[in-house]
């Protein structure tokens, strides 16, 4: 690793910590939120990228809450393409950005989706299926990083996060 991304990793991951709500939440089951009000579905509106090669290593669930932490996990979402897609605008003002990622894996057939996000009383829970192929399923063997981004309205209060996994069946 170079002198720069020695510097760069822990930098990066200060940055995304300090401009991210906390994933850390209550039960995700929604039952320390209080009576569920409402649930979302995403949409064409709101999908911001959905990738299977990003640059994102780790896996992470995260809600974006300033400008320039945006700039810096996109710039680090898309460091291994050159030329880097310019950076969606988001109004940090009325618009939040919720970010999964499932990690790097070792072949493609892997994939994570943002589900809904159900509003509680006093917050939010954000479904996430992240599938992995089955025994049967022929995929590439090149490494991948899925990710699913999203915007939604500002007031997304305590988030938590719900993973279910799921295994693609290719009989």
């Amino acid at each position: 690793m170079s002198a720069l991304a020695r510097l760069l990793v822990p930098v990066l991951a200060v940055a995304l910590s300090l401009g991210c709500d906390s994933a850390a939440a209550p039960p995700a089951d929604g039952t320390a939120f209080g009576t569920r009000l409402s649930v979302w579905l995403p949409d064409s509106r709101s999908q911001i990228a959905h990738e299977y090669y990003s640059g994102l290593a780790d896996s992470a669930h995260l809600v974006i809450a300033d400008a320039r932490s945006w700039a810096v996990t996109w710039a680090k979402l898309y460091a291994r393409l050159r030329p880097q897609p310019a950076l969606p605008a988001v109004d940090f003002r009325t618009e939040r950005v919720v970010l999964v990622a499932l990690g790097e894996r070792n072949s493609g057939g892997y994939d994570i989706r943002i589900d809904s996000v159900v509003r509680f009383q006093r917050g939010r829970v954000t479904y996430v299926t992240a599938t992995a192929p089955g025994h049967r399923c022929f995929t590439t063997q090149a490494l991948t990083q899925p990710v699913d981004l999203i915007r939604l309205a500002r007031d997304v209060g305590p988030m938590a996060f719900q993973q279910r996994a799921v295994v693609r069946d290719c009989s």
